[in-house]
């Protein structure tokens, strides 16, 4: 047996804990021993044990990847465990702390995609940061062509990245009377064209660009928006959408934990990132409920949308696109069916957690076989 190791410093439940969530379901237990190492009183713990896996809290590391006191205890934990695989999510103390103790194979994730600084892009800071990379690391892990884009821009080898797309457990399908009494529960009627977005309230995530749409929409849309998360900008949030008129069409339902009745309610799934998006959770969720999305251009979207087919594509920052975007779909009900239909297919097809952890699995074993035929 295998054992490995993941290393993850959240100590809420974002979106590198829920796609960790996502891949503990699906691991074969007769191949892998795995153990998760977090900070202590983590969200996550409840959630991970209750899946059957054994849990190690950290004093040190909770929600930085880089903290010097981490790395001792990350190394007296690895000493302890003697893993054969460590994989890290972030935690750049890990990461240093598995070289320390010679690991034999250290994967890391690269969850996020943004346009890496110049001096990183050019020498000798380009070979500097690939040099590093390649010494900390036996495999990285990226979750959209995008994040690896930015790993090799910034030095490190194509050969040394592995695109694994994020992948989710499918939502249930609620019935149209449940579903009609969940929109009803939010303020919403049965003549709404209610866009979600179900993202952090963080400007990177672009929801002022869904607040503008609304303020720009026609006087006889129906459109309103429904914002599941929380954040920092939410108290800015809020005033403006009393600045731009539409409080009364923009619900705010905060932190959710379960996203399923609210992804029922909506009838197109909205991303407006204009930052750090790769492969987003939601959209794949949204997806297995055959929801269309419209999406900003930026990072790993335009890999999970195509557009014109289970969704439309417009450019970042740009309200009155979305506008336009979100108006044409309100307004021809038939494209709408045809965009769900096809999201669903591409769920099946691409989004699966199921898929992700085969995917990631092969590349441990594969690791592991190599590794032993040089031993």
């Amino acid at each position: 047996m295998i054992k490995l190791i993941h290393v993850i410093t959240d100590t809420n439940i974002g979106g590198a804990g829920v796609l960790l969530l996502n891949q503990l379901r699906h691991f074969d237990r007769d191949i892998f021993d795995i153990s998760v190492v977090l900070p202590c009183g983590s969200e996550l713990i409840r959630r991970i044990e209750a899946l059957g896996y054994r849990t190690i809290e950290t004093k040190h590391g909770a929600d930085r990847s880089f903290e010097p006191a981490a790395i001792p205890e990350y190394v007296r934990i690895i000493y302890a465990e003697k893993p054969d695989i460590i994989h890290c999510h972030g935690a750049l103390s890990g990461r240093l702390a598995a070289l320390l103790c010679r690991v034999p194979i250290r994967l890391y994730t690269r969850h996020c995609a943004y346009p890496p600084p110049a001096l990183l892009r050019h020498f000798p800071l380009r070979q500097v940061c690939g040099a590093f990379n390649c010494v900390l690391s036996t495999a990285i892990v990226a979750v959209a062509d995008a994040a690896a884009q930015n790993l090799s821009d910034t030095g490190t080898p194509r050969s040394k990245i592995t695109v694994i797309i994020n992948g989710v457990e499918p939502l249930d399908v609620f019935g149209n009377e449940k579903r009609r009494e969940i929109r009803r529960s939010l303020g919403f009627s049965d003549d709404d064209f209610v866009a979600g977005i179900f993202a952090r309230l963080e400007e990177c995530k672009g929801h002022i660009y869904l607040l503008r749409a609304l303020a720009a929409s026609d006087k006889n849309s129906r459109l309103k928006a429904l914002i599941c998360g929380r954040g920092s900008l939410e108290v800015e949030l809020r005033r403006a959408a009393v600045e731009l008129g539409v409080a009364g069409k923009a619900v705010f339902a905060g932190f959710v934990e379960d996203v399923t009745p609210y992804m029922n309610a909506i009838d197109v799934n909205v991303n407006c990132s204009t930052g750090t998006e790769t492969s987003s959770l939601a959209l794949s969720e949204g997806m297995s409920l055959g929801k269309p999305a419209v999406v900003s251009n930026y990072g790993g979207n335009p890999c999970m949308v195509e557009d014109g087919v289970n969704g439309l594509v417009i450019p970042a920052a740009d309200h009155l696109a979305l506008e336009a975007a979100l108006a044409r779909l309100e307004g021809d009900r038939e494209l709408l069916a045809r965009m769900g239909q096809a999201a669903c297919r591409l769920y099946t097809e691409r989004f699966t957690a199921s898929a992700m952890t085969e995917a990631l699995a092969r590349l441990y074993l594969d690791l592991y076989r190599k590794k032993n035929h040089e031993i």
